[in-house]
C-alpha cells in the first residue's frame, strides 16, 4: 500500500502529505481538526488573491517565473472556488439557507464568468443521475467528445494528444472564452446576466482608465479564462471512468461504484529493506523532488479541492461532511461503504488515472456503438 510506504518519513510531514495525496493514514483520522465550508471559501479566495497579485507583480517586473507561479495559484483558486463552493452551492450544502446557496453560487459564477449558475445547477442534476451519467446528456462526456474530440475508437496515444492539444490550444481557449461570454449574455436569468456583464465591463474600463488594462488582462483575465480552460480540460479526463459494458447497460447501484474512482496525487516511495542509509536518503530525496514538483503542480492546478475524492461525492452526494472529504472518504472506505456492493477503487498518479480511464473508454466502444445504432433505428 502506497501510504504505508510513507511511514518512514518524519511525522511533521504527514498533514501536508495527506492534503497533497488526498489519502490519510488510517491512524490519523481522529487527529485531524474538522473543517467547515468557510475554510474552503477562505482558502479559495486567498489563492485567487495571492495568485493575481503574484501574476501582476511578475508581469510588471518582467519575471516569467513569478508570473507563472501567480498564474498557477490564481487558476487553482478559481477552479477550487468552482468545484468546492459553486458545486456544493448547487447541492444546497454550503449554507443552511437554500436562497443563500443560490445567491452565492450566482455571485461566484458572475465574478469568475463561469457557466451561468442556474444552468449549471440544472445540468449537474443530470450529471448525478445514473441514467444520464456517461451518456450524451452528461456535460462531462459531452465536453470530452465534442470539445476534446475523444472517441472510444481512438488509441491511447491519440486520446492523450487530443487532450493536451485541446487544453493548450490558443484557438480552443478563445472558443472557451467566447462560449462563456455568450452563455452569460443569453442566460435566461436576465438580471444576473446583466449584472455579470456590467461587472466585467466596469473592471475593463476602470483598468483602462488607470492605464493598466494590460495588467488586468495578464493578472486576472488570463487565469480566469485561459487557466480555467486548461485546468478544466485536464480535470475532466480524470473525473469519471467507464465500467464494463454490462454494468453500463444495467446502470444499477454497481454503476455508481464503478464509474468513479479515487485519483490520489502521488506515487509509491519504494525503500528496499537492504538499502543502506545513503541509498535510502537518495531515494527519499528523489521521491520528494517528484512529489514537490510534478505532483504538487497537479494538486494545485488540476486536481484541486476534493476532486481526488470525487467518488465519495457520487456515493454520498448529500453528506454534510463534504468539507472533510479526505477523512470522510477514508472512514467510509474503512467501514465498507455500505450499502454499495463494492468498496472504493483508486488510481495513484494523475497520468496513470487518465490512461486507465482512456483504456476503459476504449472497452466501452460496443456500448456506445449500440446506443448510436438504437438512436438511428437500426
Amino acid at each position: 500500500m502506497i501510504r504505508n510506504s510513507m511511514r518512514p518519513l518524519p511525522g511533521f510531514m504527514q498533514p501536508f502529505l495527506s492534503w497533497l495525496t488526498a489519502k490519510p493514514l488510517p491512524e490519523d483520522l481522529d487527529r485531524v481538526r474538522p473543517l467547515k465550508p468557510m475554510h474552503h471559501i477562505i482558502v479559495s479566495a486567498g489563492l485567487i488573491g495571492v495568485g493575481a497579485l503574484l501574476a501582476g507583480a511578475g508581469y510588471l517586473q518582467g519575471s516569467v517565473w513569478l508570473w507563472l507561479l501567480g498564474f498557477v495559484l490564481a487558476t487553482g483558486g478559481i477552479k477550487q472556488m468552482q468545484v468546492m463552493i459553486c458545486h456544493n452551492c448547487a447541492h444546497d450544502m454550503v449554507f443552511q439557507d437554500r436562497e443563500r446557496n443560490l445567491k452565492v453560487g450566482r455571485i461566484i459564477s458572475g465574478v469568475l464568468m463561469l457557466k451561468p449558475f442556474d444552468v449549471y445547477k440544472h445540468e449537474h442534476t443530470l450529471h448525478h443521475s445514473s441514467r444520464a451519467l456517461l451518456t450524451d446528456d452528461d456535460d462531462t462526456l459531452s465536453y470530452l467528445q465534442e470539445v476534446v474530440g475523444l472517441s472510444p475508437s481512438d488509441s491511447i496515444t491519440t486520446m492523450w494528444t487530443k487532450l493536451v492539444t485541446t487544453a493548450l490550444s490558443p484557438l480552443a481557449i478563445l472558443r472557451s472564452f467566447w462560449g462563456r461570454v455568450k452563455a452569460t449574455a443569453v442566460a435566461d436569468n436576465r438580471r444576473v446576466a446583466q449584472w455579470t456583464l456590467m461587472f466585467w465591463i466596469a473592471l475593463a474600463l476602470l483598468s483602462a482608465a488607470l492605464g493598466h488594462f494590460d495588467l488586468f488582462v495578464m493578472a486576472w483575465v488570463v487565469p480566469v479564462f485561459a487557466g480555467y480552460h486548461i485546468s478544466t480540460t485536464f480535470r475532466l479526463a480524470a473525473e469519471h471512468t467507464w465500467p464494463s459494458v454490462d454494468v453500463l447497460e444495467r446502470r444499477g447501484i454497481d454503476f455508481i461504484c464503478e464509474s468513479t474512482t479515487g485519483v490520489f496525487i502521488g506515487e509509491e516511495l519504494r525503500l528496499p529493506q537492504d538499502a543502506g542509509f545513503i541509498r535510502r536518503q537518495a531515494l527519499i530525496a528523489l521521491w520528494l523532488v517528484k512529489m514537490l514538483c510534478f505532483h504538487l503542480f497537479v494538486r494545485l492546478f488540476v486536481m484541486v479541492g476534493d476532486t481526488p475524492c470525487h467518488d465519495f461525492h457520487h456515493r454520498r452526494p448529500r453528506s454534510a461532511d463534504w468539507p472533510n472529504y479526505i477523512t470522510a472518504r477514508e472512514r467510509d472506505r474503512l467501514e465498507g461503504s455500505k450499502p454499495f456492493p463494492t468498496n472504493y477503487g483508486e488510481n495513484w498518479g494523475y497520468i496513470n488515472a487518465v490512461t486507465a480511464n482512456f483504456r476503459n473508454f476504449q472497452r466501452a466502444l460496443p456500448y456506445y456503438a449500440n446506443r448510436t445504432a438504437t438512436q438511428k433505428g437500426l
